[in-house]
């Protein structure tokens, strides 16, 4: 019977202090003292025969007490995003990638939203690694001389006649894969910055639910813990879960096509490639594999340059606009991609 008390006992304690939820005994000894501190003034008014000071002191209690009411709102909004399965949820939608299935991904969605974001990062540098091996081993390949200035001079008699050229596969491809790696690592900046601000969001969610929720038993910050409860959600809430939803999408495309990123598969594109201009020289067959690859290197390619700069736009922007409305509702309106843009 004592150690199933024990732990029931220690489940509690590591449910409330755990990092969802770590602003909830703050802000409920905050809302005590507050009101501890209000109510010695209702009384000391009573005693001093100031019924302004009376008003007054219950209209602050009865404030203080709706505050508690939203701390209890959002504790059991946190107990229900703690408590749900989002691996099993977005799987069903299909917008779970094969690496994060495994039982190493925790079940909730800033697990799920880390995973993702790692993953779309991994494709990411395997696109890279892959740009620089084919530029690296398309700039091995031989050049075809051909001097036909004898066998012309031979055929039709005529002196000074003749003919010759140098062949060599398209050299517009290699330039083409240096600039693709460029533009790559460029654009993979803004990859890591979000995977930045989702490492570090269950402690914004945290730190601003609890800041921002105990500013607001505070006339004075009131307006300021408004903001910091639209941080919280903003950061440690909705941009986790547009993450696991957008790069979910891409990653999952990404796994069917991930045959294409192998670097066997680069090396017989690269021969096929040659042999298809060896052979429309000398107008031999076309070959079937070639389009395949090309494709799919095409689609890959494609969704990570809309992972690496459409879809992040589109979750800073959800979240900017988010941040803005919520914060000018409950309190102080703040600009959150000003704010960004002023720290970079």
């Amino acid at each position: 019977m004592m150690t199933q008390f024990l732990l029931a006992q220690n489940a509690i304690v590591d449910y409330l202090t755990s990092p969802y939820i770590a602003w909830f005994p703050i802000v409920l000894l905050a809302a005590t003292a507050t009101i501890g501190v209000v109510a010695l003034i209702y009384m000391l008014s009573a005693a001093v025969g100031r019924d302004n000071i009376r008003i007054w002191a219950k209209i602050k209690i009865y404030e203080i007490l709706m505050s508690l009411t939203l701390v209890f709102i959002f504790l059991a909004i946190s107990t229900l995003f703690l408590s749900l399965n989002f691996k099993e949820v977005f799987n069903s939608a299909g917008l779970v990638p094969e690496a994060c299935l495994s039982g190493s991904v925790g079940n909730d969605f800033y697990s799920l939203a880390l995973c993702n974001m790692h993953e779309f990062n991994q494709n990411v540098l395997h696109m890279n690694e892959l740009v620089y091996y084919m530029g690296l081993r398309m700039s091995f390949v031989p050049k075809l001389n051909i001097n036909a200035s004898a066998l012309i001079r031979s055929t039709t008699g005529i002196p000074g006649l003749g003919a010759k050229t140098d062949m060599q596969a398209p050299s517009a491809f290699s330039y083409f894969m240096g600039e693709a790696l460029t533009l790559l690592y460029g654009a993979f900046v803004l990859s890591q910055v979000q995977l930045l601000i989702l490492a570090a969001s269950l402690l914004f969610f945290s730190l601003f639910m609890g800041l921002g929720l105990m500013s607001r038993m505070f006339v004075v910050t009131r307006s300021f813990g408004g903001a910091m409860i639209a941080f919280g959600i903003g950061l440690g809430i909705l941009f986790p879960l547009m993450v696991s939803f957008t790069y979910g999408y891409i990653n999952v495309g990404i796994d069917h096509l991930a045959w294409a990123l192998d670097l066997a598969a680069a090396s017989t594109f690269i021969l096929d490639l040659i042999a298809m201009f060896i052979a429309v020289i000398f107008a031999a067959a076309s070959f079937p594999g070639f389009d395949t690859y090309i494709l799919s290197l095409l689609k890959i390619l494609g969704l990570e340059i809309i992972g690496l700069s459409i879809i992040p736009l589109l979750n800073f922007i959800v979240l900017d606009v988010f941040i803005t409305d919520f914060s000018g509702a409950i309190g102080e309106k703040i600009n959150f991609m000003s704010l960004v843009s002023n720290l970079i």
